[in-house]
């Protein structure tokens, strides 16, 4: 198997909730993170198809309120890997370019 991914992946053991019309709401905990993506381990995994999306809130983030949308691009008996596709905050959608914008010039 060739590892088709574009970006470093670093290993965080962070909080999660994850939203979908499926399952509700669940927690859950990230394996790994880059700057396209994340990977989430899910005790009693629910059943969804590559393609899904889900909602994902990182709980002990800075900014607790921001919603990534994502969606499935991969699924294992563990959890799922997401890509992130874009977030919410306050009510109002933004690109992840608008976001890696803020974090640059806030570094």
């Amino acid at each position: 198997m060739t590892n088709k991914r574009q970006e470093l992946r670093h290993i965080v053991k962070a909080s999660v909730k994850l939203s979908h019309s499926v399952f509700g709401e669940i927690d859950a905990i990230t394996a790994d993170i880059s700057n396209t993506g994340v990977f989430v381990c899910i005790d009693n995994k629910p059943t969804l198809p590559k393609g899904a999306h889900i909602k994902l809130q990182f709980l002990s983030s800075v900014y607790p309120n921001v919603r990534f949308n994502t969606r499935v691009v991969r699924v294992t008996d563990e959890g799922f890997g997401l890509v992130f596709v874009d977030y919410e905050y306050h009510g109002e959608r933004f690109s992840m370019d608008n976001l890696k914008y803020i974090w640059n010039h806030e570094a």
